[in-house]
């Protein structure tokens, strides 16, 4: 016969599930959260959802041309991207660090080279209604 053993509860070791104080979820995160899980459910995994507010960040025309060229080259560091693209390296790299405070980008690293890639397979902006 099988026996289950429970833990025991220590109470200096609080439970990550339970919430101390304010439980309210900030709705707009709640909705955003459903929202990534329908798009999710529907053939969407590896999604990033912005807020309105951050789209303007994003959706910015050397920013979209820097996001179409990750989407299909793999560039071994930002001056290679620089030069593919003939945008000015300081411009580029500027971009990238802006995408990467979105979570649209992040960076390999090999030696000095930092390689920009996609950091989810597809971006989205939250619903505007």
């Amino acid at each position: 016969m099988s026996r289950t053993i429970m833990p025991e509860k220590h109470p200096e070791i609080t439970d990550p599930n339970e919430f101390e104080g304010d439980t309210e979820i900030d709705p707009e995160l709640e909705f955003r959260s459903k929202f990534v899980e329908a798009l999710a459910y529907n053939g969407f995994p590896d999604t990033l959802v912005l807020g309105r507010n951050r789209a303007g960040d994003v959706f910015h025309e050397r920013r979209i041309k820097i996001i179409d060229y990750l989407k299909i080259h793999r560039p071994q560091s930002v001056r290679q991207l620089a030069a593919e693209l003939e945008i000015d390296k300081g411009v580029v790299s500027r971009d990238l660090q802006k995408l990467a405070q979105l979570d649209v980008v992040e960076f390999e690293t090999d030696g000095q080279n930092k390689a920009p890639r996609l950091k989810h397979k597809h971006v989205v902006v939250e619903p505007v209604i």
